[in-house]
């Protein structure tokens, strides 16, 4: 196996952060078991020394380097089919259909977005900073829908991963809430990330596990009899984060049963990456998806 070298700036919003927590939530593919093991391997560099307290307080400003081995590469899969929204020499961005995963979260896995992707751009084998998400310069839910964006070259994922840990990308989606929540409201509160295998994240504590700073804007689009459509605007992106405020602030989203939501006949809940916006120097790159349909039958049948 080869070693792959990455850097990371600290921003404000990370200023408190634990370290093995701040690798877990801005390396994709990476678990907090996994970032313990690396600084404990001496992998892990701030500030140009290593550094072997995985529990460390980060502060802004600061430069972390991480030196991985890389993982072996998923298959392709032909089989899986591939909507795509927007493509360039340099980027492409996908439908992702709501219960089928991102990338693999096991061996063997098959029938994920990331390979798909691969069978259709083998150049992808060796972007990004995980073999096992080739070119995914994000992720979502499993039962997240809508755009996803990937990078064909490294040099492309690197600028759009500077771009996420800048705020600098637009992120917009559509999600069924539960309750009567108010026109717009803001929920400004830390997200501190899970234990490994941790199910949910946590809401509001400035340290304990090392909370990541977290903002997100909603705004009513339609009332039902039994749903409100909320926008959702993301200014960070940790994990879990809209569903996660949606809950905090009193409205978890339908079929969100790991954050409170009521159960749906579905087995799931509903949440839709509507627009994903970036600014670049050519021209601004701005992607929208549609409600998938059965989302669209959700809100009509009320």
């Amino acid at each position: 196996m080869s070693n792959r070298h990455l850097t990371l700036a600290t921003s404000a919003e990370c200023a408190g952060a634990r370290l093995d927590v701040f690798l877990a939530a801005n390396v994709p593919g990476l678990s907090r078991h996994k970032a313990v093991g690396l600084i404990e391997a001496g992998k892990v560099l701030v500030d140009g020394r290593r550094v072997f307290l995985k529990g460390m307080m980060l502060s802004t400003g600061q430069r972390v380097e991480v030196w991985r081995e890389d993982e072996a590469a998923p298959t392709s899969d032909d089989g899986c089919p591939l909507a795509i929204l927007y493509e360039d020499d340099e980027l492409v961005a996908v439908d992702k259909p709501a219960g089928r995963h991102s990338a693999p979260q096991r061996a063997g896995e098959t029938g994920t977005v990331a390979q798909a992707l691969l069978a259709r751009y083998p150049q992808m084998a060796g972007v990004g900073f995980s073999p096992r998400e080739p070119g995914l310069c994000h992720r979502l839910d499993y039962w997240t829908s809508g755009v996803l964006l990937a990078a064909k070259s490294q040099a492309m994922f690197d600028a759009v991963r500077a771009a996420f840990e800048r705020h600098e990308v637009r992120k917009e989606y559509l999600a069924l809430a539960s309750g009567g929540p108010p026109e717009r409201f803001v929920v400004d509160a830390p997200i501190a990330h899970p234990a490994r295998r941790a199910a949910r994240v946590s809401v509001g504590a400035k340290h304990g596990r090392g909370a990541i700073e977290a903002r997100t804007e909603f705004v009513v689009v339609q009332r039902g009899p039994a749903f409100t459509l909320l926008r959702a605007i993301c200014q960070t992106g940790a994990m879990h984060q809209i569903r996660a405020h949606a809950a905090h602030a009193g409205f978890p989203l339908l079929g969100d049963e790991i954050y409170g939501g009521p159960p749906e006949p579905a087995g799931r809940f509903w949440l839709h990456a509507a627009v994903l916006g970036l600014a670049r120097a050519d021209a601004p790159l701005l992607v929208e998806c549609i409600l998938p349909a059965d989302f669209a039958a959700r809100m009509k049948n009320g």
